[in-house]
């Protein structure tokens, strides 16, 4: 039997061939010193992707596991030279009058490239001279000119916060794209589900707070006994203090009053209110109109606790990932009423995650996405809703399936399945294996933490054990109501 062999032969090329079609750079200034970097590669198939910065004669090397995104840097006040460079492996078929072999293949590795300059901050000189019958002084004053404010109405502002810019629009993400994206880092894939866990903490430390009082506390002891204004003027604190929070926190704890962080502060209520009451409050109308239960709403300060926990950790570490609680009220049913045929926690979960997915359609709109502060109403609001449906359903969290599996009758225990899967779709679908979504914009983020990125795993974790403590000692020393 004849044998054949293979002839492996790799070319490594000196000289970068220039691509500016397929690699794409856009490169620009933001405020101060920070520069704004976005890239697309469009090869379908290579080898690595490295990004080289040069600075004041500093040159900075990286490999970019992704090949779209954006990413915001800081301090670069001179010239900035932004260099691409994309390796790929060409196989080709080697004639037979130029090998023995039975089969001759030669791998190259071609290195493409592109690259942009960025110029300088812009500075003015002005030259006073002084002339004497003996000397001649000159002084020169280097300023930099202040910003050009533009005037513009409430609605076209522009919002370069990174909560809402990171945060993918509908026409990001391609939900019928089969193709997922591979987590180069394991270990920033594994903080990342910390992360999750956290959140899944929480709304299980919200539950239990909710179901259990300790006796030592008189203060809320009675949900019967508050008046309906004393409950609206609680949540609308916690409503107000925790939008306000969040917008703190990942503005840049910035108490500056202006149009971005009224923006934001918006966006954040605005998300707030659509969480609670497309959950809670579709819950609510059900048990109070359809099966004739006395209702009552009480504030989550808890809510308010996990966004101060999240403004500690930024002022304190500075960390840009944010504890984000979505619901500031819950609803309590103030008389027990016999197994229903379908559980009001089905409709309530099919609604969340239909407001959720129109919020998030609603980012495609044009006329959404031609003001900023729209669109980030309608992205802060898609994010909690999406979040919430899942957190508020499994098991750890605020383990709402099972509950409305034991309200729901015979076959029709199949839709509270339903409706968890549909939740479930839409957060990894969305959230999670897009290459623009929350998971790869979460993974950037660590990226660019470096070293510090173990240091926020470990506050997790304690954050994580801190909260299991005091959850199993409330319900273990608490009064079940």
């Amino acid at each position: 039997m004849k044998k054949s062999f293979y002839i492996l032969i790799f070319f490594f090329l000196i000289n970068a061939t220039t691509d500016s079609e397929n690699i794409i750079i856009e490169l620009d200034r933001k405020e101060d010193s920070n520069i704004f970097l976005s890239w697309k590669v469009l090869y379908t198939e290579y080898d690595s992707i490295n990004l080289e910065i040069i600075h004041d004669g500093k040159i900075e090397k990286y490999e970019i596991p992704i090949k779209e995104s954006s990413i915001e840097l800081c301090c670069y006040e001179g010239e900035v030279k932004i260099t691409i460079n994309v390796i790929v492996t060409k196989v080709l078929q080697l004639p037979n009058e130029e090998c023995s072999a039975a089969t001759c293949l030669s791998f190259t590795k071609e290195t493409f490239s592109n690259q942009v300059v960025l110029a300088p901050i812009p500075t003015t000189t002005t030259s006073t001279t002084t002339t004497s019958t003996t000397t001649t002084s000159t002084t020169t004053t280097t300023t930099i000119p202040p910003p050009i404010v533009e005037s513009s109405n409430f609605l076209d502002i522009e919002i370069t916060n990174e909560l809402i810019t990171s945060i993918p629009l509908f026409d990001e993400i391609d939900l019928t794209d089969q193709e997922k994206n591979s987590i180069a880092f394991i270990i920033t894939t594994s903080i990342i589900v910390l992360f999750y866990l956290v959140l899944l903490m929480q709304e299980w430390f919200n539950r239990i707070i909710s179901d259990f009082r300790i006796s030592y506390f008189r203060r809320d002891k009675d949900v019967k006994s508050e008046s309906k204004l004393i409950n609206f003027l609680k949540i609308l604190f916690a409503l107000t203090l925790t939008a306000f929070l969040i917008g703190y926190v990942e503005e840049g704890a910035s108490l500056v009053l202006d149009l971005e962080n009224l923006a934001i502060f918006i966006a954040a209520f605005i998300g707030l209110i659509s969480a609670t009451f497309f959950y809670e409050g579709v819950e609510a109308v059900i048990e109070k109109f359809v099966y004739k239960q006395n209702i009552k709403f009480k504030w989550s300060p808890q809510a308010i606790f996990f966004a101060f926990i999240s403004t500690c950790a930024y002022v304190y570490f500075e960390m840009p990932i944010g504890f984000i609680f979505g619901f500031i009220a819950s609803s309590y049913i103030l008389n027990k009423r016999p197994i229903a045929k379908l559980s009001p926690k089905f409709y309530s979960s099919v609604v969340l995650s239909a407001v959720g997915f129109g919020f998030f359609y609603l980012t495609s709109l044009p006329y959404v996405l031609e003001s900023s502060v729209l669109t980030a109403v309608a992205a802060i609001s898609y994010l909690m809703c999406i979040e919430g449906v899942l957190l508020k359903s499994l098991p750890g969290g605020g383990n709402e399936l099972l509950e409305s599996l034991n309200d729901t009758t015979g076959a029709y225990k199949i839709f509270p399945l339903l409706s968890f899967l549909l939740g479930l779709w839409l957060f990894i679908r969305i959230l999670i294996v897009s290459p623009d979504s929350e998971f790869a914009n979460l993974q950037q983020d660590l990226l660019s933490m470096g070293s510090f990125s173990l240091t926020f795993a470990l506050i997790l974790v304690s954050y994580m054990f801190s909260i299991l403590i005091l959850g199993f000692f409330i319900k273990v020393k608490g009064k079940n109501e």
